[in-house]
């Protein structure tokens, strides 16, 4: 997650960078954009050990531009989320008639709610004059769930950080539509007695219906 926010930093750096030599000074754009992942990624145990956990997510995108050449441009980003879901199995116990019997333990898939943003985003266009431009992009924040995940063992804070890659369609009168895959880490960061991390295989589709 770390390596991923860095990346971030990166990419704003560079914006700012070569805000100086950009000819189309303050491009503004505002986006929505949401997603869904069917099932979690477990292969990298170090970040992601919750499988078969569903996530979607729904969030309004602000970029600012920097055209540096005909070959790409920089974009910070910025992302607020008002809604988020997560899905993933889990166990309660249920109490039997008798006072003496022993309770049962019973699987469950409980549906937990969040909001939040990513903050600190970067993203890069290749072939920035052209109707389909390939991008890359990364960014960091956080989201607060309505109750302790994934387990009660967990936490309602979550950070977050991701990293993927993507087309971006431009249209007509400044707008844009947007396909895309990111690798999306939620994870408390060790606050939680309980922090196996989710690792999500997020596609999202997006609609840019505000440029200036």
């Amino acid at each position: 997650m770390k390596k991923v926010i860095l990346l971030g930093i990166i990419l704003f750096t560079l914006s700012a960078t070569v805000f100086a030599q950009d000819e189309e000074l303050g491009k503004n754009e505002w986006s929505v954009w949401g997603g869904f992942s069917p099932d979690s990624n477990t292969a990298i145990k170090a970040t992601g050990r919750t499988p078969d956990a569903r996530f979607g997510i729904v969030a309004i995108r602000y970029a600012r531009r920097f055209n540096f050449s005909d070959s790409f441009n920089v974009k910070y980003t910025a992302d607020v989320v008002p809604f988020s879901l997560t899905s993933s199995p889990d166990f309660t116990t249920i109490g039997l008639t008798c006072t003496t019997c022993p309770q049962a333990i019973v699987p469950t898939r409980p549906t937990r709610y969040g909001f939040g943003g990513s903050p600190l985003g970067g993203q890069m266009n290749f072939r920035p004059k052209k109707k389909y431009q390939p991008f890359i992009g990364a960014s960091g924040g956080m989201l607060y769930m309505n109750d302790r995940t994934p387990t009660i063992g967990g936490t309602k804070f979550q950070w977050t950080a991701d990293i993927g890659a993507g087309l971006e369609v431009r249209l007509k009168d400044k707008k844009a539509f947007t396909l895309g895959y990111k690798y999306y880490h939620v994870s408390n960061g060790g606050r939680g007695n309980n922090n196996p991390g989710f690792d999500h295989n997020l596609f999202y589709i997006g609609y840019t219906f505000f440029s200036n």
